[in-house]
């Protein structure tokens, strides 16, 4: 079977997961929007349908009149969908925002009049922001919001903490792109118009079928040794189901380096956050790390960092070798440290350039700068290794150990005892409840609920607060939770409260959807019903 074969199997497998944004689809129409929703919840991995529906503005799919070659757009702050200004608050200047612009193509292959239509619709889009409301109704209003998030995040955060991603999704071979030079020319001028128009961080990124096929993705499996200097053994119970082991060890930065730059960030896979690039703790951890009188010290001033793993094996010469090894807190001093290894290879290079005498300005500029920030091999790290084969509390360790830097509210409350139960209740009802991200939508479930999604229909239905929860729902979930979702033990709730909403969600949409089969509506209605 060829690999493109292959790809339309995974799509076919994956739609009836996007069935009730499907139904009043037919013909190409249909087969583009199958493509978009597998290629979406594919880039977009930890993000729910609903919010990922949002962001696409594609005319055949919304039965409008343009798109200008765009077909998504969004804007995400730390992996977080922002669709309203307020969610700006939430962040710091250290923060990494993106904007995405999505065009899909299901076919093999990508034409010079796709990307050249593409690059008209960025320049519409983001730099004239000429859309109307008669071209595209749905588009109109999602620009009206997005700008608003734009002119604030510009005035608010530094420009290079925004980048701008222009995303390129096709059922090809990304090399034949690359080989055809009136199409790479097309690309440069994509990247090259946003940068002259003040979008100076921006890209263009092309998503092919191989990248598509690989799919969503449990972290990797990490297998790895390193060496301690100390350690402390804190053994609770060896049955391998429940075991509970602690290993507090001093290891030497050099180590930790060497398994970030061995693994990437595929050892932070299991932190429920993304690594902030915190330019003045950066430059600090790397210049203590580099510091002759500073390194030996190091393990005393720094936190520390958290490491989880299934299995521990005792090595002879200090050794342990770890099995599903994550590093899921000290993810900013891990990187900082890598860095200042780095600075130290980068050096050794300059240095044999300079010797050969082939040093250029840029370059001994460059020595200069690095010379004093080179990894010092004296510097090491306290390090807890913990143990254990339950997810649950893998979780929540991982939740409690990065507790003092912004991550997602909604991840947070996944393992609380209310959640549990409510997901029980519902269960008995037919309902998808779904406390973590993607559980069971792996499983092939449909109508899935969300966290976030029974917040909002909560407090929009039984709180009477709907337009508060649709605008602003990260600030009201986290100074409302404990009126939607209180402790078991701090008031007995009535669990019909939560499955009320939730009927009369699905009994709405399935009226809206036999409405729009049933009439021809135009984009006002179309506004209202979505």
């Amino acid at each position: 079977m060829s690999i493109f074969k292959v790809l339309e199997k995974s799509i076919e497998k994956s739609v009836e997961n996007f069935s009730d944004y499907l139904s009043d689809k037919k013909g190409d129409i249909l087969k583009g929007s199958e493509f978009m929703l597998f290629a979406l919840t594919n880039i977009f991995r930890d993000k729910d349908i609903e919010e990922i529906e949002q962001g696409i503005v594609d005319s055949s799919y919304r039965g409008t009149k343009y798109d200008f070659g765009i077909d998504a757009i969004y804007i995400t702050a730390s992996n977080d969908f922002i669709e309203q200004p307020e969610e700006l608050d939430d962040y710091n200047e250290d923060t990494k925002f993106k904007i995405h612009i999505f065009q899909f193509k299901r076919g093999t292959g990508i034409s010079q009049a796709d990307l050249l239509k593409f690059k008209k619709g960025i320049e519409k889009v983001l730099i004239d922001e000429d859309i109307s409301d008669e071209d595209n109704l749905y588009f109109y209003n999602r620009m009206l919001a997005l700008n608003e998030i734009k002119s604030k995040l510009f005035s608010k955060f530094p420009a290079e903490n925004i980048h701008v991603i222009s995303h390129i999704v096709f059922g090809g071979i990304e090399s034949n792109i690359h080989s055809e030079k009136i199409l790479t020319d097309e690309i440069e001028g994509i990247e090259k118009i946003l940068k002259n128009n003040g979008y100076t961080t921006s890209a263009c990124k092309i998503t092919d079928c191989e990248s598509l096929i690989k799919g969503p993705s449990k972290h990797q499996f990490i297998i790895d040794i390193i060496e301690y200097e100390k350690t402390f053994k804190y053994i609770t119970d060896t049955d391998k189901k429940n075991k509970l082991n602690g290993y507090i060890s001093i290891i030497s930065g050099k180590e930790i380096a060497e398994l970030v730059k061995k693994h990437q960030s595929s050892i932070f896979e299991a932190n429920i956050r993304d690594y902030f690039k915190r330019s003045d703790l950066n430059s600090k951890i790397i210049e203590t790390s580099s510091s002759e009188e500073e390194a030996k010290y190091f393990w005393s001033y720094n936190n520390g960092l958290t490491m989880t793993c299934s299995k521990v094996e005792e090595l002879p010469n200090n050794k342990y070798k770890l099995h599903n090894l994550q590093i899921v807190n000290g993810c900013q001093t891990s990187n900082a440290i890598y860095s200042s290894l780095k600075n130290k290879e980068r050096i050794t290079e300059l240095l044999e350039k300079k010797a050969n005498g082939s040093l250029n300005k840029k370059e001994t500029e460059e020595l200069t700068k690095k010379e004093v920030l080179q990894f010092n091999e004296d510097t090491s790290l306290l390090v807890k290794i913990i143990e254990t084969n339950n997810e649950d509390l893998i979780y929540r360790i991982t939740e409690t150990t990065n507790s003092q830097t912004p991550i997602k509210a909604f991840s947070l409350k996944a393992n609380d005892d209310i959640q549990k139960l409510i997901e029980k209740f519902l269960e008995d009802y037919g309902v998808a409840y779904e406390r973590r991200i993607n559980e069971l939508r792996n499983k092939g479930k449909k109508n899935i609920y969300s966290i976030q999604k029974l917040f909002q229909l909560f407090t929009s239905q039984i709180l009477m607060k709907p337009s508060q929860v649709k605008t602003r729902p990260k600030m009201m979930f986290v100074s409302t939770y404990d009126d939607v979702f209180p402790a078991p033990n701090v008031k007995s709730m009535n669990y019909l409260l939560y499955y009320i909403p939730i009927l009369i969600d699905l009994s709405l949409n399935k009226a809206i959807k036999k409405f729009r089969a049933e009439n021809e509506i135009d984009n006002y209605r179309k506004t209202l019903l979505s």
